[in-house]
């Protein structure tokens, strides 16, 4: 099981690195690895403990909040990553509108450039790092 997931994730970078059309294959690969291995792992835990012993309710409701929780985490997820791909898009980062070289965005009217935190030079909403300091946001 450890070696179709190094496999997989090994995969997976080689193909980032040659930035190839076959790269969504890696990702499919990382996901058999995953879910494979995760029923591997309840097949282990079902041989000393029986959960529909538990009553299906009770697995039903393991079940949503794994499910919940999942959610979650890919919400927070996207949330981090979005604006960050807008911005290299020259999108708005709010609303996602084509900004090009405006200081404001046309679909929702909130500014695009503010002051950096560090320097005080225009830098991008989103941008990870200011282009003339180099500081973080």
């Amino acid at each position: 099981m450890l070696a179709a997931i190094g496999l997989s994730y090994w995969l997976l970078a080689l193909l980032r690195r040659r930035r190839t059309r076959w790269y969504p294959f890696a990702g499919s690969a990382v996901a058999f690895a995953t879910i494979f291995a995760f029923v591997l792992a309840a097949d282990y835990l079902t041989d000393y403990f029986d959960p529909f012993e538990w009553g299906i309710a009770f697995v039903a409701v393991i079940g949503i909040a794994a499910t919940l929780l999942a959610y979650l985490v890919l919400q927070r997820y996207l949330l981090r990553r979005l604006p960050q791909r807008r911005v290299r898009r020259r999108e708005c980062p709010f609303c996602g509108y084509p900004v090009g070289p405006n200081t404001h965005c046309e679909g929702c009217g909130r500014a695009v450039v503010a002051p950096c935190a560090s320097c005080e030079s225009p830098r991008r909403v989103g941008a990870t790092h200011c282009g003339v300091c180099g500081a973080t946001s």
